[in-house]
C-alpha cells in the first residue's frame, strides 16, 4: 500500500471542500424558484378574482379554468422538485484525525494508517457530495422549468381573459 502523504490528504480535503462549496451554491440558488412560486401564487389569486363564475358554460371560462388547473399542477410539481432538491443536502463530514487515532491525539505507530483512513474518508464524503449535488442540480433545473411552464400557462389564461369579459 502506498504511503499517504500530506499532499494526498490535502488534495482529498480540497476536493471535498470545493464540492461542499458547490452544494451551498446550489442551495442558495433554490431561492429563485421559491420566489417565482410565490409570484405565481399571487398571479393565480389575481386571475381567480377576474373570472366570472356565472359564465361557466362559455368556452373562454373553461379554457381559463383548464389553464389555471394545469398551472397549479406545474406549480405543485415545481415546489415538490425544490423540496426534493433540499432534501438531498445531507452533511457528510469526515472524521477528525484524533477520533480515528483513538481520541487522545496520539497516533503512535498507526499514523500512516490514520492518514490513509482520513484521506479515504474525505474521498468518500466527496463522492457522496458529488452525487447529491448532481441530483440536486437536476431537480433545481426541473423546478425552474416547471415554474416557467406554470407562468406560461397563466400568461395564456390572462390573454384569454378579455374574451371572457366580452362573453365569448
Amino acid at each position: 500500500m502506498a504511503k499517504i502523504t500530506d499532499h494526498h490528504l490535502e488534495h482529498a480535503r480540497q476536493m471535498f471542500l470545493s464540492e461542499k462549496s458547490r452544494r451551498e451554491a446550489i442551495r442558495g440558488s433554490l431561492s429563485t424558484p421559491v420566489a417565482a412560486i410565490s409570484f405565481a401564487v399571487f398571479a393565480l389569486g389575481t386571475l381567480s378574482v377576474e373570472i366570472d363564475v356565472a359564465r361557466l358554460g362559455h368556452f373562454s371560462t373553461l379554457a381559463i379554468l383548464c389553464l389555471a388547473v394545469c398551472s397549479v399542477i406545474a406549480l405543485s410539481a415545481s415546489a415538490y422538485q425544490v423540496l426534493l432538491s433540499e432534501w438531498l443536502f445531507v452533511y457528510h463530514e469526515p472524521p477528525r484525525l484524533p477520533d480515528l487515532a483513538g481520541g487522545d491525539g496520539s497516533t503512535g505507530g498507526a499514523e500512516d494508517s490514520a492518514w490513509g483512513v482520513l484521506a479515504a474518508s474525505y474521498a468518500v464524503a466527496y463522492e457522496e457530495l458529488l452525487k447529491g449535488n448532481a441530483i440536486s442540480a437536476i431537480r433545481r433545473t426541473w423546478a425552474l422549468r416547471l415554474i416557467l411552464l406554470s407562468l406560461l400557462l397563466q400568461a395564456l389564461a390572462f390573454l384569454i381573459l378579455p374574451f371572457h369579459r366580452g362573453g365569448f
